[in-house]
């Protein structure tokens, strides 16, 4: 058997082996897609109900809606939010897990528990935390005098965004950190030796070394991590249902709101049209702008499968 023989074999086993997977994302995902594009142009209130099409009137009427553009700022705010603190906070306790100590490889592992906690115990566990009459952490402050009064975590719209925040990096910072101990190991060694002889203290390793080797993977999780932040709804449902008030609501709950308990599942399709046809908009930016930085892992990638 000839050597284009070989390959031809083998382009057809891929094919094979992609193929289900090819499926399952126009199953799931395209063909989803495709429904609430077709829904958005009509009147329909609820599934199975008669409709008629309206054409542009649910796009205009959102681009009209004050609780439709205050809802965009509000996950504009919310995707900043997380995408910060779980990315410094991911960085921090990798740089610092990356350092040998006894005990290093046990917390290597377990690290990743609170990503694998299903969402709903999450919710349950952290409103009982947050609790101002039984939850853990009013009751500790208060018997250490900490605080006179509780404070009302997800009760106050002041403070709301930054609980629900906290509990979602809560859930995600493991995932990353483990993403940058990959990194980290990448990292030639020798670089580092070389910093040492020079007399470079960890900061000047960090800021000539480290920083430029992770910054690739550092510019992949800003995207994927703006894409999963942006999308984040059972969280915020489960623990605010968008309150106090409209202080949580975000594009996802306000269109969820919308469309289950407002009946109007075709402007809750246009909405998600629109939120959608922005963070692809978002990502071609972020894509074209940083495209050195793409370019370099998807060569590390080829590299990787040789």
């Amino acid at each position: 058997m000839s050597q284009r023989d070989f390959r031809s074999r083998d382009a057809r086993l891929g094919l094979y082996l992609v193929l289900p997977a090819v499926m399952l994302v126009i199953l799931v995902v395209i063909l989803p897609i495709l429904s609430g594009i077709q829904i958005s142009f009509t009147s329909q209130r609820v599934v199975g109900s008669e409709y008629e099409t309206v054409g542009l009137k649910n796009y205009f009427d959102l681009f009209g809606d004050k609780n439709f553009i205050a809802s965009l700022g509000r996950s504009a705010v919310w995707v900043l939010a997380n995408g910060l603190f779980q990315t410094i906070v991911a960085l921090l306790i990798a740089l610092l897990i990356n350092q040998p100590f006894k005990g290093q490889n046990f917390v290597r592992t377990w690290i990743i528990l609170p990503w694998a906690v299903p969402a709903a115990v999450t919710a349950i566990l952290w409103r009982w935390m947050f609790d101002a009459t039984s939850g853990i952490i009013n009751t500790s402050m208060m018997r250490l005098s900490l605080i006179e009064k509780p404070i009302l975590f997800l009760a106050n719209p002041e403070i709301a965004g930054i609980s629900l925040t906290f509990v979602n990096s809560w859930r995600y910072v493991p995932f990353l950190t483990i993403i940058f101990l990959a990194a980290l190991a990448s990292v030639p060694e020798e670089e580092y030796e070389a910093a040492r002889v020079d007399g470079a203290g960890f900061w000047l390793q960090f800021k000539s070394i480290t920083f430029p080797n992770i910054l690739p993977t550092l510019t992949v999780l800003g995207l994927v991590g703006t894409l999963w932040a942006s999308n984040v709804f059972d969280i915020i449902w489960m623990m605010t249902r968008g309150g106090p008030g409209v202080a949580t609501t975000t594009v996802p709950v306000l269109m969820y709101d919308t469309a289950f308990y407002g009946y109007n599942i075709s402007r809750a399709s246009a909405g998600a049209i629109i939120f959608l046809l922005l963070l692809v908009v978002f990502a071609l930016v972020f894509i074209f702008l940083n495209r050195r930085q793409f370019i370099v892992v998807s060569e590390t990638f080829k590299d990787l499968s040789k």
